[in-house]
Protein backbone atom coordinates (compact mmCIF):
# COMPACT_ATOMS: atom_id res chain seq x y z
CA UNK A 1 0.00 0.00 0.00
CA UNK A 2 2.86 2.38 0.73
CA UNK A 3 3.52 4.51 -2.37
CA UNK A 4 0.64 3.02 -4.37
CA UNK A 5 -0.22 4.91 -7.54
CA UNK A 6 -1.23 2.08 -9.86
CA UNK A 7 -3.11 -1.09 -8.90
CA UNK A 8 -3.28 -4.49 -10.58
CA UNK A 9 -6.60 -6.27 -9.99
CA UNK A 10 -6.73 -9.93 -11.03
CA UNK A 11 -10.21 -11.12 -12.06
CA UNK A 12 -11.82 -14.31 -13.35
CA UNK A 13 -14.30 -13.44 -16.10
CA UNK A 14 -16.14 -16.72 -15.50
CA UNK A 15 -17.32 -15.56 -12.08
CA UNK A 16 -20.33 -13.42 -11.29
CA UNK A 17 -18.84 -11.83 -8.17
CA UNK A 18 -15.52 -9.96 -8.29
CA UNK A 19 -14.32 -9.27 -4.75
CA UNK A 20 -10.81 -8.26 -5.82
CA UNK A 21 -12.12 -5.74 -8.36
CA UNK A 22 -14.50 -4.19 -5.85
CA UNK A 23 -11.69 -3.87 -3.30
CA UNK A 24 -9.32 -2.45 -5.93
CA UNK A 25 -11.89 0.21 -6.87
CA UNK A 26 -12.28 1.18 -3.20
CA UNK A 27 -8.53 1.49 -2.74
CA UNK A 28 -8.05 3.32 -6.04
CA UNK A 29 -10.64 5.92 -4.99
CA UNK A 30 -9.10 6.28 -1.51
CA UNK A 31 -5.54 6.66 -2.85
CA UNK A 32 -6.31 8.44 -6.13
CA UNK A 33 -4.65 5.58 -8.04
CA UNK A 34 -5.17 4.20 -11.54
CA UNK A 35 -6.26 0.61 -12.08
CA UNK A 36 -5.23 -2.15 -14.48
CA UNK A 37 -7.59 -5.14 -14.64
CA UNK A 38 -6.06 -8.49 -15.62
CA UNK A 39 -7.86 -11.64 -16.69
CA UNK A 40 -5.27 -14.43 -16.71
CA UNK A 41 -6.90 -16.59 -19.37
CA UNK A 42 -5.07 -19.42 -21.22
CA UNK A 43 -7.77 -19.48 -23.93
CA UNK A 44 -8.89 -15.90 -24.56
CA UNK A 45 -11.59 -15.28 -27.14
CA UNK A 46 -14.04 -12.57 -28.20
CA UNK A 47 -16.63 -13.68 -25.64
CA UNK A 48 -14.21 -13.63 -22.68
CA UNK A 49 -12.85 -10.25 -23.78
CA UNK A 50 -16.36 -8.82 -23.90
CA UNK A 51 -16.98 -10.06 -20.36
CA UNK A 52 -13.74 -8.39 -19.26
CA UNK A 53 -14.78 -5.09 -20.86
CA UNK A 54 -18.10 -5.27 -19.02
CA UNK A 55 -16.16 -5.78 -15.77
CA UNK A 56 -13.93 -2.85 -16.64
CA UNK A 57 -16.92 -0.54 -17.00
CA UNK A 58 -17.51 -0.92 -13.25
CA UNK A 59 -14.24 0.91 -12.62
CA UNK A 60 -15.07 3.56 -15.21
CA UNK A 61 -18.47 4.09 -13.60
CA UNK A 62 -16.69 4.70 -10.28
CA UNK A 63 -14.58 7.42 -11.91
CA UNK A 64 -11.36 5.38 -11.85
CA UNK A 65 -8.77 5.69 -14.61
CA UNK A 66 -8.55 2.07 -15.75
CA UNK A 67 -7.45 -0.34 -18.47
CA UNK A 68 -8.08 -4.05 -19.19
CA UNK A 69 -5.86 -6.88 -20.27
CA UNK A 70 -6.54 -10.54 -21.08
CA UNK A 71 -3.45 -12.67 -21.58
CA UNK A 72 -1.57 -15.82 -20.57
CA UNK A 73 2.11 -16.59 -19.97
CA UNK A 74 2.81 -20.26 -19.07
CA UNK A 75 0.84 -20.19 -15.80
CA UNK A 76 -1.20 -17.81 -13.68
CA UNK A 77 1.73 -16.71 -11.48
CA UNK A 78 3.99 -15.88 -14.42
CA UNK A 79 1.11 -14.04 -16.06
CA UNK A 80 0.47 -11.88 -13.00
CA UNK A 81 4.18 -11.16 -12.42
CA UNK A 82 4.76 -10.26 -16.08
CA UNK A 83 1.77 -7.92 -16.33
CA UNK A 84 2.58 -6.36 -12.96
CA UNK A 85 6.06 -5.53 -14.24
CA UNK A 86 5.03 -4.23 -17.66
CA UNK A 87 2.21 -2.11 -16.23
CA UNK A 88 4.43 -0.92 -13.34
CA UNK A 89 1.75 -1.61 -10.72
CA UNK A 90 2.54 -1.05 -7.06
CA UNK A 91 0.18 -3.63 -5.53
CA UNK A 92 -1.51 -6.83 -6.70
CA UNK A 93 -5.09 -7.49 -5.56
CA UNK A 94 -6.75 -10.84 -6.15
CA UNK A 95 -9.42 -13.07 -4.67
CA UNK A 96 -8.11 -15.51 -2.09
CA UNK A 97 -7.92 -18.92 -3.76
CA UNK A 98 -8.54 -21.84 -1.37
CA UNK A 99 -6.06 -24.68 -1.81
CA UNK A 100 -7.25 -27.78 -3.56
CA UNK A 101 -6.54 -31.21 -2.06
CA UNK A 102 -3.69 -31.65 -4.57
CA UNK A 103 -2.12 -28.33 -3.60
CA UNK A 104 -2.30 -29.17 0.07
CA UNK A 105 -0.47 -32.44 -0.44
CA UNK A 106 1.76 -32.20 -3.52
CA UNK A 107 2.36 -28.60 -4.57
CA UNK A 108 2.56 -25.03 -3.34
CA UNK A 109 -0.76 -23.13 -3.41
CA UNK A 110 -1.07 -20.32 -5.95
CA UNK A 111 -1.51 -17.60 -3.32
CA UNK A 112 1.61 -18.76 -1.44
CA UNK A 113 3.70 -18.67 -4.61
CA UNK A 114 2.45 -15.21 -5.54
CA UNK A 115 3.26 -13.82 -2.08
CA UNK A 116 6.80 -15.19 -2.34
CA UNK A 117 7.59 -14.06 -5.89
CA UNK A 118 5.84 -10.71 -6.18
CA UNK A 119 8.05 -7.63 -5.82
CA UNK A 120 5.15 -5.55 -4.48
CA UNK A 121 2.58 -6.16 -1.71
CA UNK A 122 -0.18 -8.69 -2.41
CA UNK A 123 -3.72 -8.19 -1.10
CA UNK A 124 -5.78 -11.40 -0.90
CA UNK A 125 -9.48 -10.57 -0.69
CA UNK A 126 -11.91 -12.73 1.27
CA UNK A 127 -14.91 -10.43 1.79
CA UNK A 128 -16.65 -7.34 0.43
CA UNK A 129 -17.18 -5.48 3.70
CA UNK A 130 -15.89 -1.87 3.61
CA UNK A 131 -12.64 -0.86 5.29
CA UNK A 132 -13.90 2.61 6.26
CA UNK A 133 -13.50 3.25 10.00
CA UNK A 134 -12.98 -0.47 10.62
CA UNK A 135 -10.36 -2.32 12.68
CA UNK A 136 -7.12 -3.32 10.98
CA UNK A 137 -4.35 -5.43 12.48
CA UNK A 138 -0.61 -5.30 11.76
CA UNK A 139 1.35 -8.24 13.16
CA UNK A 140 5.10 -8.08 13.67
CA UNK A 141 7.87 -10.15 15.19
CA UNK A 142 8.87 -7.88 18.07
CA UNK A 143 11.80 -9.97 19.27
CA UNK A 144 14.40 -7.23 19.98
CA UNK A 145 17.21 -9.72 19.39
CA UNK A 146 16.03 -10.62 15.88
CA UNK A 147 17.65 -7.96 13.69
CA UNK A 148 16.58 -9.73 10.49
CA UNK A 149 12.93 -9.04 11.26
CA UNK A 150 13.36 -5.31 11.93
CA UNK A 151 13.31 -4.37 8.23
CA UNK A 152 10.29 -6.59 7.71
CA UNK A 153 8.57 -4.97 10.68
CA UNK A 154 9.20 -1.56 9.12
CA UNK A 155 7.66 -2.70 5.83
CA UNK A 156 4.62 -4.10 7.65
CA UNK A 157 4.04 -0.92 9.63
CA UNK A 158 4.62 1.44 6.67
CA UNK A 159 2.03 -0.43 4.64
CA UNK A 160 -0.37 -0.74 7.58
CA UNK A 161 -0.22 2.99 8.16
CA UNK A 162 -0.64 3.69 4.43
CA UNK A 163 -3.79 1.56 4.13
CA UNK A 164 -5.41 2.58 7.42
CA UNK A 165 -5.14 6.35 6.99
CA UNK A 166 -7.19 6.80 3.76
CA UNK A 167 -10.01 4.73 5.27
CA UNK A 168 -9.79 6.28 8.76
CA UNK A 169 -9.22 2.74 9.99
CA UNK A 170 -8.42 1.90 13.60
CA UNK A 171 -4.95 0.33 13.45
CA UNK A 172 -3.97 -2.32 15.97
CA UNK A 173 -0.55 -3.96 16.36
CA UNK A 174 0.15 -7.44 17.69
CA UNK A 175 3.05 -9.75 18.42
CA UNK A 176 3.33 -13.20 19.93
CA UNK A 177 6.10 -13.87 22.43
CA UNK A 178 7.44 -17.23 23.67
CA UNK A 179 5.71 -18.98 26.53
CA UNK A 180 7.77 -20.08 29.55
CA UNK A 181 8.36 -23.50 27.99
CA UNK A 182 9.54 -21.97 24.67
CA UNK A 183 11.69 -19.17 26.07
CA UNK A 184 15.37 -20.05 25.90
CA UNK A 185 17.14 -16.70 26.00
CA UNK A 186 18.38 -15.07 29.18
CA UNK A 187 18.53 -11.30 28.66
CA UNK A 188 20.38 -10.76 31.96
CA UNK A 189 18.63 -7.45 32.58
CA UNK A 190 15.85 -8.57 34.88
CA UNK A 191 13.14 -8.03 32.27
CA UNK A 192 10.69 -10.67 31.10
CA UNK A 193 10.19 -11.67 27.49
CA UNK A 194 6.88 -9.85 27.53
CA UNK A 195 8.54 -6.61 28.65
CA UNK A 196 11.13 -6.89 25.87
CA UNK A 197 8.48 -7.50 23.21
CA UNK A 198 6.23 -4.78 24.64
CA UNK A 199 9.08 -2.28 24.51
CA UNK A 200 9.85 -3.05 20.88
CA UNK A 201 6.16 -2.78 19.98
CA UNK A 202 5.98 0.61 21.70
CA UNK A 203 8.87 1.80 19.54
CA UNK A 204 7.01 0.91 16.33
CA UNK A 205 3.68 2.16 17.69
CA UNK A 206 5.17 5.57 18.39
CA UNK A 207 6.64 5.82 14.88
CA UNK A 208 3.51 4.69 13.04
CA UNK A 209 0.70 6.23 15.04
CA UNK A 210 -0.68 3.23 16.91
CA UNK A 211 -2.30 4.00 20.25
CA UNK A 212 -0.90 2.29 23.33
CA UNK A 213 -4.32 0.77 23.98
CA UNK A 214 -4.15 -0.91 20.56
CA UNK A 215 -0.92 -2.85 21.21
CA UNK A 216 -1.49 -6.56 21.84
CA UNK A 217 1.39 -8.68 23.20
CA UNK A 218 0.39 -12.26 23.95
CA UNK A 219 2.21 -15.48 24.97
CA UNK A 220 1.24 -17.86 22.20
CA UNK A 221 2.39 -19.22 18.85
CA UNK A 222 1.56 -16.67 16.15
CA UNK A 223 -0.36 -19.29 14.17
CA UNK A 224 -2.97 -19.55 16.93
CA UNK A 225 -2.80 -16.06 18.43
CA UNK A 226 -3.42 -14.10 15.22
CA UNK A 227 -6.69 -15.76 14.06
CA UNK A 228 -8.04 -15.60 17.61
CA UNK A 229 -7.18 -11.92 18.05
CA UNK A 230 -8.49 -11.03 14.58
CA UNK A 231 -11.83 -12.60 15.42
CA UNK A 232 -11.91 -10.99 18.87
CA UNK A 233 -11.30 -7.50 17.48
CA UNK A 234 -13.49 -7.87 14.39
CA UNK A 235 -10.55 -7.22 12.07
CA UNK A 236 -11.36 -6.50 8.41
CA UNK A 237 -7.75 -6.36 7.16
CA UNK A 238 -4.70 -8.19 8.45
CA UNK A 239 -1.25 -6.87 7.46
CA UNK A 240 1.58 -9.39 7.77
CA UNK A 241 5.09 -10.02 6.53
CA UNK A 242 6.27 -12.94 4.45
CA UNK A 243 9.60 -14.21 3.11
CA UNK A 244 10.68 -15.16 -0.40
CA UNK A 245 11.44 -18.71 0.67
CA UNK A 246 13.00 -20.95 -1.99
CA UNK A 247 14.34 -24.49 -2.36
CA UNK A 248 13.30 -27.41 -0.17
CA UNK A 249 11.95 -25.15 2.57
CA UNK A 250 9.57 -23.60 0.05
CA UNK A 251 8.15 -27.03 -0.69
CA UNK A 252 7.89 -28.32 2.87
CA UNK A 253 7.25 -25.17 4.92
CA UNK A 254 5.01 -22.17 4.73
CA UNK A 255 5.47 -18.78 6.32
CA UNK A 256 3.03 -17.75 9.03
CA UNK A 257 1.24 -15.39 6.63
CA UNK A 258 0.78 -18.18 4.12
CA UNK A 259 -0.43 -20.71 6.64
CA UNK A 260 -2.95 -18.25 8.06
CA UNK A 261 -4.73 -17.65 4.76
CA UNK A 262 -6.96 -20.64 5.46
CA UNK A 263 -7.64 -19.74 9.11
CA UNK A 264 -8.70 -16.09 8.95
CA UNK A 265 -11.96 -14.56 7.75
CA UNK A 266 -10.57 -11.14 6.84
CA UNK A 267 -8.51 -9.83 3.93
CA UNK A 268 -4.74 -10.33 4.09
CA UNK A 269 -2.11 -7.84 2.91
CA UNK A 270 1.25 -9.62 2.61
CA UNK A 271 4.45 -7.59 2.38
CA UNK A 272 8.17 -8.35 2.24
CA UNK A 273 11.03 -6.34 3.72
CA UNK A 274 12.05 -5.11 0.27
CA UNK A 275 8.63 -3.59 -0.37
CA UNK A 276 9.23 -0.47 1.70
CA UNK A 277 12.26 0.30 -0.50
CA UNK A 278 10.42 0.24 -3.84
CA UNK A 279 8.66 3.63 -3.40
CA UNK A 280 11.95 5.19 -2.29
CA UNK A 281 13.63 3.87 -5.42
CA UNK A 282 10.88 5.42 -7.57
CA UNK A 283 11.33 8.77 -5.85
CA UNK A 284 15.06 8.71 -6.53
CA UNK A 285 14.44 7.97 -10.22
CA UNK A 286 12.35 11.12 -10.64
Amino acid sequence: MYGVRRILAVVDTRKEQHLALNRAIQIAKATDSSLHILAANPKPNAESMERLLVIGREAEAAGIESSCHETWRNNVIETIIHVRQTERCHIVIKDHQPESFLEKTLKTPVDWTLMRKCRVPVLLVKHDRPYTEQNMLATINADPDDAEHQLLNMAIMKNAQAVSQPFAGKLHMATAYPTVMLATQNHLDGKTDREHYQGNCSFFANDYGVGVENIHVRPSPAETMIPSLAKELGIELLIMGTHARTGLSAVTLGNTAEQLTRHIECDLLAVQSKHHMIPLERELEQ
